[in-house]
């Protein structure tokens, strides 16, 4: 399948449809907007965000080529350089003292390619970005109401797993799929006033997105729309603030119903037990929480053991190349610990493949990318909702998921970078104060 849709985006990227190309690139590069898998057997077997990473390449150069190979300069470009200066120490480490090879190299960091986009995205009209934004939200929209008609009727449209949970009572239920990785963000952006939706629409994509996310019962996505709600509410202008207090009537209504169902509650009642309980002096794993933050631990503990380690974390090595040092993990089909990969905590991997120093890097590149839309905040909602989802983010959800210890992961915030900084030269302009 991942086939068929780089051919479509080289086609669209022959027509100059560009929004539809970013599309497609966040399409593979997300495992389908976070509903299928990144592993493709068609013609043969690999990565389906390796097809997005060849469609971006593709899109770079023809930026370049359209504007006569001049790169864009920016502050946040510094740091992206300086992070690329250290994974090229990092690679000749790897190739001269760790005896990795070049292939293992490639196939565990080309992900950092994406991070070029700082140089590329600038040259987006801002039109195609804004159509980028609805093609999202619309996609996110049906890929929820599936999940939802799926949980609701017991019929399988998408490729995933519902799993089973039992409550104490003994009670087993099936909770639905994971919800689109773009709910926490839309949902976010519902609440601002950045769509000029009748409070009936923006009312239904509200019920839609929180319904999916209460069928999942991922108590990390719970917590982090709760502190982002907080946020916006904190950051919201006051002529925002009737719309707001719409939006938040609506939340508070469907946690109540959440609430109320005794599994679910439970549910909650447990993850707060998990962390009341929880102790660094202690190795005894009592939950999802306990586990990420054990495994973090491990792994950071091995790095900080010798100096290459800690400053280079275990560089580029492959998972099959590795020998079992680390006790908490996931289970392989072996019945073998998963030592390097996991799906469940950033830092996990940004310790093992980065290093302190690295991850060090990294963050100089997260942080400044936040200061630069908290500085546009009050000009435009947007910037407010993706300043709040990036430190979400970081703060929460990087201790559920891996996503954000990839390159990926920048595309779409850089590109919204962009569009704010065009739509505050264009505000400026209009008000007569350039």
């Amino acid at each position: 399948m991942d086939i068929v849709f780089l051919l479509i985006g080289f086609f669209l990227l022959f027509k100059e449809k560009l929004a539809w190309v970013l599309f497609t690139i966040i399409l593979l590069t997300t495992d389908y907007l976070g509903i299928g898998i990144n592993i493709s057997e068609f013609p043969f077997i690999h990565n389906v965000s390796d097809a997005g990473l060849i469609l971006y390449l593709a899109l770079c150069f023809y930026i370049l080529n359209k504007n006569k190979f001049k790169l864009l300069k920016t502050s946040l470009s510094n740091y992206i350089i300086i992070f690329y200066f250290f994974l090229l120490i990092s690679f000749f480490v790897d190739l001269l003292i760790n005896n990795i090879d070049f292939v293992s190299i490639i196939k565990t960091s080309r992900h950092w390619i994406f991070l070029s986009c700082i140089w590329f995205f600038n040259y987006i009209p801002r039109i195609e970005i804004r159509k980028l934004i609805n093609y999202l939200f619309g996609a996110t929209v049906i890929i929820s109401i599936i999940m939802l008609f799926e949980f609701f009727t017991g019929i399988q449209i998408l490729e995933q797993n519902y799993s089973t949970l039992m409550a104490k009572s003994g009670e087993l239920f099936v909770r639905g799929s994971i919800p689109s990785i773009f709910v926490p963000f839309y949902l976010l952006l519902l609440l601002s006033n950045f769509f000029k939706f009748k409070f009936k629409f923006k009312f239904f994509y509200v019920i839609i997105f929180l319904a999916v996310l209460i069928t999942s019962v991922i108590r990390s996505w719970f917590l982090a729309i709760v502190f982002g709600i907080f946020l916006i509410f904190v950051l919201q202008n006051k002529k925002q603030f009737n719309n707001f207090f719409k939006g938040i009537i609506v939340v508070i209504g469907m946690f109540l119903l959440v609430f109320t169902n005794p599994i679910i509650n439970e549910r909650f009642v447990t993850g707060f037990e998990e962390i009341q309980n929880f102790s660094l002096t202690s190795n005894e794993i009592k939950g999802n929480y306990s586990f990420r933050i054990l495994h973090a631990r491990e792994r950071l503990n091995y790095i900080t053991s010798g100096f290459q380690h800690t400053i280079f974390g275990l560089g580029n090595i492959s998972e099959e190349n590795f020998s079992e040092v680390f006790e908490i993990g996931l289970l392989e089909e072996s019945g073998r610990i998963t030592q390097l990969d996991t799906g469940d905590i950033a830092w996990s991997i940004f310790f093992i493949r980065l290093g302190l120093l690295g991850t060090i890097l990294y963050l100089f590149i997260f942080v400044r990318l936040l200061l630069n839309f908290y500085r546009i905040r009050k000009h435009n909602s947007l910037a407010r909702v993706t300043f709040v989802y990036l430190l979400v983010n970081i703060s929460i959800m990087s201790f559920a998921s891996s996503s954000m210890a990839t390159g990926q992961f920048f595309l779409l915030p850089i590109l919204l970078y962009f569009l704010c900084k065009k739509e505050l030269i264009q505000l400026k302009v209009r008000n007569g104060r350039f």
